[in-house]
């Protein structure tokens, strides 16, 4: 009987160890991960893309998109009701065209929560083009740190 006692006595302590160790290889990994979660470090950004759509008559489609490629929501704000901007230069470098340069918008803050693997997408239009090669520069009209910017060289045929 003392026998069986002291086997069982050791099996136990030895379940009891392993328990033990496992507890605090998970209380390692906990505080790595709230190392990183507090340090601001995550998977991805926010990748912002640029598309040549289509031309006709001398009119470009572009489709201008943000998406989350994070592990977090992310907050961005808007100092008012424009959403984007745009530059349009020639093949010269000259600049052309500014999206809110004969716009006006109402001076409202909006913040934007975007969740992870969200997508903003705004399409723009520019017309009055005549044949040849552009530059558009696209940003997001933020407030802040991070516009999100993209340029694309395309032609008018």
């Amino acid at each position: 009987m003392l026998k069986y006692f002291t086997v069982g006595t050791v099996v136990l302590l030895m379940l009891s160890g392993c328990g033990e160790e496992n507890s605090s290889m998970n209380t390692n990994n906990n505080t790595s991960e709230q190392v990183s979660g507090s340090s601001g470090i995550v998977a991805g950004s926010m990748e912002p893309s640029l598309t040549f759509e289509e031309q006709e008559n001398g009119t470009a489609t572009f489709l201008y998109t943000i998406q989350n490629q994070t592990e977090q929501v992310q907050t961005i704000t808007l100092p008012s009701s424009q959403k984007y901007e745009y530059k349009l230069y020639n093949e010269k470098g000259e600049h052309l065209k500014t999206y809110s340069a004969d716009k006006s918008f109402v001076k409202k803050e909006e913040v934007l929560k975007v969740k992870q693997a969200e997508i903003l997408e705004y399409p723009i239009t520019i017309d009055q083009l005549s044949k040849g090669t552009y530059t558009l520069d696209v940003w997001l009209a933020t407030e802040g740190a991070g516009d999100y910017k993209k340029t694309i060289n395309f032609t008018i045929e």
